[in-house]
């Protein structure tokens, strides 16, 4: 959502679920979060654009138009490079994440988008398109891949909806599996949050304790809380 030149990340885009979510609560998380933002806007974000908006907007402009100046070509490549993204990222970082996989594959991102508008060609307006969503998924493959490599160096084991390689520590539920599901159980509980940022053509990343959980203003749980501390409902 954009509103006033900003930009409102909802849903599953904002990435504030965390690991303790329980199951099955983005599209909660997506009604919740469009509804905050769709208020705030309403009540915060009238008249015109942000000071610096609209060169800024500019410039995003005529950097992707000469992006796709310099990626035209009589024969595209985008598609094959797509498929080959989807499914790298599929085998390395979906359920299974080997570590050694994930740093191979992430400096294979880093390379495409520094070679980006070199190596990927589109031939026609349909790929030109595919071409600048190639772009978005690359960028997001290298968020996501640089968190679970920072996870990992941080002691992260095996937890929830993702299996992590781990050769060293680790046990294989069965013989005749294949060495990548060799893994240890996080039984530990860290109470830290993970942040991840792009800043400079770097992705940096950092932990911080949990934001506290707002207290509630509520006029009975006010009361109750009245009566605890002093016996008096007054």
């Amino acid at each position: 959502m954009t509103a006033g030149g900003r930009l409102f990340a909802v849903g599953e885009a904002a990435a504030s679920h965390g690991v303790y979510r329980p199951g099955g609560t983005a599209l909660n998380a997506g009604q919740v979060g469009s509804t905050r933002a769709a208020q705030y806007i309403a009540a915060r974000c009238r008249g015109d654009a942000s000071v610096g908006f609209d060169a800024a907007a500019s410039a995003a402009l005529a950097e992707m138009a000469a992006l796709a100046d310099a990626c035209r070509a009589d024969t595209g490549n985008v598609r094959a490079l797509w498929q080959h993204a989807a499914e790298e990222m599929s085998r390395c970082g979906a359920a299974i994440r080997d570590p050694a996989q994930i740093r191979a594959y992430g400096k294979q991102v880093e390379a495409q988008l520094a070679d980006f508008a070199q190596t990927v060609k589109a031939g026609s307006r349909t790929e030109l398109a595919m071409l600048y969503r190639l772009r978005d998924m690359l960028l997001s493959q290298r968020a996501y891949l640089t968190a679970m490599t920072d996870y990992t160096a941080h002691g992260g084991k095996s937890r929830g909806s993702a299996l992590h390689t781990d050769l060293t520590g680790g046990v294989k539920p069965f013989g005749q599996l294949p060495d990548t599901f060799t893994f240890a159980l996080d039984e530990t509980e860290n109470p830290l949050v993970q942040e991840l940022w792009y800043e400079d053509g770097v992705c940096r990343t950092a932990w911080r304790a949990p934001r506290p959980i707002p207290g509630d203003d509520d006029f009975f749980e006010n009361v109750w809380r009245s009566y605890r501390e002093t016996g008096n409902i007054d």
